[in-house]
């Protein structure tokens, strides 16, 4: 959204201030791995060390840290002459650890990411320059201007999602936040971050190059100070570079052409802005259609690896964070095991690796990465509980004898919470002997049967494992237990709080309200908790009621799938589209009391493969199985889905019914929820690339209208597409056996280097859950119940046995917090051990108060901003910190 009033004409001529800043444009992984880029990185920085201010140049390493790491990792040697050049100037890096694709992760990974930057830059006493650079990144979040100012930045130059007729004309503008703050927008010309490379030495040559740039450069200068980005994707310095820019001085006659850096270009633009009446524009960049390529075709590509990503984010978000921060009042900090931890993650966050578009080489590299930061995650979670619980693996260790098995129930959310909880029972079987006398030391004897379970339940499966006990001092001791999955219903548990339950003793516990439970339904074939119905039709199609409206979603799913000749930038679909809007077969599977499931299998077969012209006339099945689940209390249907691909080229989507006719769209975003309409180009444009209807999903999406609505909640699925009929499409998988096609109408041209991916078909067993939420229209009241719903649906309430516990942990208190349209977001140690972090969101388009309930003792607050900086000081009531949030606005709070 913009005000779509034009920058000044630059078409009065008018001397320009041209900065020319030689750059490298570092993917660090693609189309080769990171390892191979890495050589080529190291001799490009070794050359700059040996040489510094060629010509008089600085030298930016791409606005991201991570360059710096990864030569270090080769040339530790250098770390002093690297360090000098960047408090010099010689060279410039960051503020991003990585140049992260802006528009997948989440808010608060992009904040962790550039908390990351900083820190690699702290350690080698340099800063970096004061502007977020974003030359490449496939659009960007609307949301980027508060986090830019949130960590001093008034400056922010990007070139993707941006430009064209959809925006005013100009390099230069404002651009506001959802929350009304405002930064600086410069945008890069068409070519973008190479728009100045290869710059000629020779006079004939300068002279015609600087014909073409002052024409570029000066139709769209709105403030008379351009940038001309000297470099391209893993270049070295341009060996002539100082003869070259002696002859582009030379053509350039008035106009004044000076060797620079970002920050010599940000100081002087900015002041020039100053007395410039700016166009200002809003929303997120996902629109650059006539100006360059945009890639938004890339949100399914490789959607496990996506999926899997946004897991392992909310693992350390929701979970090792805030458990770490609140065992952090007495016991050691974790911040260091946090930090490696999320720089596991981070390295996957490169627009090429998350986004997909890489080769198979690299995605296998993403996955150990994902594995290796989801175990960190875990081992922080578990050794937090631990202290929280005041439990001694050392002294349990030592007496195994006095163990009383406890199931240890987290609330990961910042309310208290109560209902059903699944949940890990774990009871002895028989002890495994380990090392020197093992082979003998066994027994044959069978297994006893479990002991029954003695509160109230619902038993999902059963099966033998073995669990290990771990010490720091001693060996493990490992058994082989009994593990029963069951669902328990828990009296409310704190927000960030926990909650022990013997298995030692006869327990009572707790039993949901009988309004609550779920019942078979009398007259059909179906389950419902009293707030929904959910039944199967005797045609077999599933139907959805909402039992306080009355109102019927039918058929709530149905199955799609068409073909794919695209590549891993651009779907470009073959037809025809293979469809089904029922199951093959459904059977109620359990009816409660604490959890109903209707089991449906869904059976298609589809062409294997397809080319530009058609689909392929051999076919292969293509199985889905989907559980419906309804829970007791629950206002939502969780979908689990499983299927195996075996076709390849080809786009699968389930799709939601809503009933919800021209509706309204908002999308969950990074810090905020967004409307969003379809993107349309001018059939020029268009033909150029063609904008899909589809769209980056983080973990919601919304149709209402004025009377009702449907929300469709994901667990890391990143792509979806409001259909014609009002109903929601996600896509479980895109299969296609290309990094980059040629030969595509949606985008003629290659969008990277071309090399086979046959590992992107996708093809195996795929997952996902879902969930299906109807509600009211989309008011105050909605936008809070949606944000509930989600974290009910993706931070349920779970419990672990601990085994060896040797005494039944206290309830445990955390943080909550009070707001009708806040939605937490963060709590975590800060990055100096000196506060814990406490950040919320305010969804609503008006001020919100609210307030930080604490489980502990503070003697101060302070509001701060993103990066942490403390502002001014907030009033403590007790273990309260009262808050006022700013329509939209992000609200950070230090304690301590």
């Amino acid at each position: 959204m913009s005000e779509h009033r034009d920058s000044p004409s630059a078409s009065i001529p008018r001397p320009l201030a041209v900065h020319v800043v030689s750059h490298t444009h570092w993917d660090r992984e693609w189309y080769l791995p990171a390892g191979r880029f890495r050589q080529r990185l190291v001799a490009l920085v070794d050359e700059l060390l040996d040489h510094p201010r060629a010509g008089g140049q600085s030298f930016l390493l791409d606005g991201q840290a991570v360059i710096l790491d990864d030569y270090l990792a080769v040339r530790p040697e250098r770390r002093g002459e690297l360090a000098r050049q960047l408090q010099d100037g010689s060279l410039d890096a960051g503020p991003w650890y990585v140049l992260s694709d802006e528009l997948i992760p989440t808010g608060e990974a992009l904040v962790r990411n550039l908390l990351a930057g900083r820190e690699t830059l702290r350690s080698l006493g340099a800063a970096s320059p004061p502007v977020l650079y974003s030359p490449d990144a496939f659009g960007h979040p609307a949301v980027l201007p508060a986090i830019a100012v949130g960590f001093g930045f008034g400056l922010i130059i990007l070139w993707r999602g941006f430009g064209g007729p959809s925006w005013p004309r100009g390099d230069c503008l404002r651009w506001r936040a959802p929350d009304g703050g405002e930064a600086l927008l410069y945008h890069l010309p068409s070519a973008g971050y190479e728009y100045g490379s290869g710059l000629p030495a020779s006079a004939d040559a300068a002279r015609r190059r600087w014909t073409v740039i002052r024409k570029e450069l000066g139709e769209r200068s709105a403030v008379g100070v351009v940038l001309l980005p000297n470099g391209a994707d893993h270049h070295a310095r341009q060996p002539d570079i100082g003869a070259a820019l002696d002859s582009l001085r030379r053509a350039a006659g008035s106009d004044r052409v000076v060797s620079s850096s970002l920050g010599i270009f940000t100081e002087e633009l900015t002041n020039a802005a100053r007395a410039v009446d700016l166009p200002r524009i809003e929303g997120e960049l996902r629109d650059s259609y006539g100006h360059c390529w945009t890639l938004q075709g890339t949100f399914a590509s490789r959607a496990s690896q996506k999926r899997r990503n946004a897991q392992v984010e909310r693992l350390l978000l929701r979970e090792a964070e805030p458990w770490s921060a609140l065992a952090s009042r007495f016991s050691l900090s974790r911040r260091a095991l946090l930090h490696a931890a999320w720089r596991s993650l981070l390295l996957c966050h490169p627009h090429d690796t998350l986004c997909g578009c890489s080769t198979d080489e690299v995605a296998r590299a993403m996955d150990a990465r994902l594995d290796d930061a989801g175990s960190q995650a875990q081992g922080i979670i578990e050794d937090a509980l631990f202290d929280l619980a005041a439990h001694d693996r050392d002294a349990a260790r030592l007496a195994p004898d006095l163990w009383r098995a406890v199931v240890l129930v987290r609330n990961p959310a910042a309310r208290p919470r109560w209902g059903v909880a699944e949940v890990e029972l774990l009871r002895l079987a028989r002890h495994v002997p380990v090392g020197p006398g093992s082979a003998t030391g066994g027994s044959g004897a069978p297994l006893p049967d479990p002991p029954p379970v003695r509160f109230f339940h619902q038993l999902l499966d059963d099966r033998i494992r073995h669990d290990r006990a771990d010490s720091p001092r001693h060996y493990p001791i490992v058994d082989l237990v009994h593990e029963r999955r069951a669902l328990v219903w828990v009296d409310p548990v704190g927000g960030y709080g926990t909650l022990a339950l013997p298995l030692d003793v006869a327990v009572t516990g707790s039993q949901p309200p009988r309004t609550d439970v779920v019942r078979p339904l009398a007259s059909s074939d179906g389950i419902g908790n009293g707030l929904l119905d959910l039944r199967i039709s005797d045609t077999g199609v599933l139907v959805l009621r909402e039992n306080a409206s009355g109102r019927r979603i039918t058929p709530v799913l149905r199955v799609e799938d068409v073909g794919d000749a695209g590549d891993l930038y651009t779907h470009s679909p073959v037809l025809p589209v293979v469809e089904s809007t029922r199951p093959d077969r459904s059977r109620v599977s359990a009816t409660g009391p604490l959890r109903g499931v209707v089991q449906s299998s869904w059976s298609l077969v589809v062409p294997d493969t397809s080319s530009r012209a058609a689909r392929a006339p051999s076919a292969a099945p293509l199985d889905l199985e989907v559980a419906f689940e309804i829970d007791a209390g629950a206002a939502f249907v969780r979908l689990r889905v499983t299927g195996h691909n075996f076709a390849r080229d080809h786009r699968l989507r389930l799709v939601v019914g809503t009933g919800v006719q021209r509706p309204s769209v908002h999308a969950d975003a990074a810090f905020s929820s967004l409307r969003r309409e379809p993107i349309v180009a001018t059939p020029g444009d268009a033909s150029v690339e063609l904008p899909p209807r589809t769209a980056p999903l983080h973990r919601h999406v919304t149709v209402s209208d004025d009377s009702q609505g449907v929300t469709v909640i994901s667990d890391g699925l990143a792509e979806y597409e409001v259909l014609a009929s009002g109903d929601i499409a996600i896509t479980l998988l895109r299969a296609v056996g290309e990094l980059s096609r040629p030969d595509l109408p949606e985008r003629p041209g290659h969008a990277g280097w071309p090399v086979a991916t046959p590992e992107a078909q996708s093809q195996g067993r795929f997952e996902a859950v879902l969930a299906i939420y109807p509600h009211g229209p989309r008011d105050t009241e909605t936008i809070a119940a949606i944000e509930r719903a989600t974290d009910d649906v993706l931070l349920p309430l779970v419990g672990r046995t601990l085994r060896s516990a040797l005494h039944v942990p206290s309830p445990t208190e955390g943080i909550a917090l009070e707001g009708d349209t806040l939605a937490f977001s963060t709590l975590k140690e800060s990055e100096d051990g000196e506060w814990l972090v406490l950040r919320c969101v305010n969804l609503a388009e008006r001020a919100a108060t609210g307030v930080w309930r604490l489980g502990f003792d503070a003697r101060e607050a302070h509001s701060a901003r993103l990066d942490e900086t403390p502002g001014e000081a907030l009033a403590l009531a007790g273990r309260s910190v009262p808050i006022a949030v700013p329509p939209r606005g992000i609200s950070t709070v230090l304690v301590r």
